[in-house]
């Protein structure tokens, strides 16, 4: 008998593996033209690979998938570093606070299993969010992560920074806390996303003013560096610390909003031209007044008096207008016309 010469295993191959006829080119026999059956159940099992794939694919999503959770915000803890001043008159909070009563939390806060609190939560990012789920008594929705503390500290820096949405005193506070904790300069300027030098500029701002300051004058939204570095300047003077003191138990500072208050400070004990000519300091003086050209001015590094002024300048003004000199100089003006 002789043997099977393997055309017709060839031909059944090509029926299966082919959905068009064609001639081979290495001189065998022509496929024959697969039949409606062949077909459909060739196109069935590319059909059930396409599916199996594809349903893979969606277990391996759905495994990997982070889940949006609504939990209690009482169940949950800032972070170890705090960003953010806290300061009652923030209008970006109440702006969110608002966008969040009306329209629901678009965006979920992320943090991870307390290191320490069994059932309880640390917050990486959206203090905010956090903050107004409570006020609106509302669960929070989060995304729950294991992280580290530095991938804590980073992940919070770089939600803000690239934002901008930190003030300049805020990430330099940031920096003095992360580096207060331990965490090494590397991390430091990962988390705000800037060099090594810029991480010391804002360091050295931090810790000239000191955390108490910091938080007493607040975010100061509209001050930039320039201005601080005037304030670091002017707290180099002697009695610059107690003027400050005096400041903020004033009703003046307490009454003010943040960039006010940095305003009220700087003016407190900021340097001032001319400061070499001023009259020696006595214990009774609390102002004097300084002539330069055809103006005048009237100096005090009495954060006091400047308030005292402040109230009584309406009326010394009313007062002065009535007065003998505030007639002789309306005569003079009118003698030179």
């Amino acid at each position: 008998m002789k043997k099977p010469d393997g055309r017709g295993r060839d031909i059944l191959q090509g029926l299966v593996a082919a959905g068009k006829p064609g001639r081979p080119t290495d001189g065998s026999l022509p496929q024959a033209r697969p039949s409606g059956a062949v077909k459909a159940m060739s196109l069935g099992l590319d059909r059930l690979s396409a599916e199996a794939a594809q349903a893979k694919a969606l277990r391996e999503e759905l495994a990997n998938r982070e889940t949006t959770q609504e939990i209690d915000p009482d169940l949950f803890s800032p972070s170890i570093v705090s960003d953010r001043i806290p300061s009652t008159s923030d209008s970006r909070f109440q702006e969110l606070k608002a966008a969040i009563a009306e329209n629901g939390q678009q965006i979920p806060i992320i943090a991870r299993p307390h290191p320490s609190k069994e059932g309880r939560f640390q917050i990486a990012a959206g203090h905010r969010r956090w903050r107004v789920a409570q006020e609106l008594g509302r669960n929070v929705k989060a995304i729950i992560r294991k992280l580290t503390d530095q991938e804590v500290v980073i992940l919070q820096g770089q939600e803000n920074g690239p934002r901008e949405d930190l003030t300049f005193i805020e990430r330099a506070r940031f920096a003095m806390q992360m580096e207060s904790h331990g965490f090494d300069r590397d991390t430091l300027s990962a988390a705000l996303s800037v060099d090594k030098p810029e991480i010391s500029r804002l360091l050295t701002v931090a810790q000239a003013i000191g955390e108490d300051l910091i938080v007493a004058i607040g975010p100061a939204p509209k001050v930039g560096r320039p201005r601080w570095l005037q304030l670091v300047k002017g707290l180099e003077q002697t009695g610059a610390h107690d003027a400050l003191n005096e400041l903020r138990a004033s009703s003046d500072f307490g009454s003010a909003d943040s960039d006010q208050r940095f305003a009220l400070a700087l003016q407190a004990v900021g340097p001032t031209k001319g400061t070499a000519k001023r009259r020696p300091v006595s214990s009774d003086r609390v102002a004097w007044v300084e002539k330069k050209g055809g103006n005048i001015r009237l100096v005090s590094d009495n954060a006091s008096f400047a308030s005292f002024l402040r109230r009584r300048f309406p009326a010394l003004l009313e007062e002065f207008k009535g007065s003998p000199e505030a007639n002789s100089k309306k005569t003079s003006k009118g003698a030179t016309h």
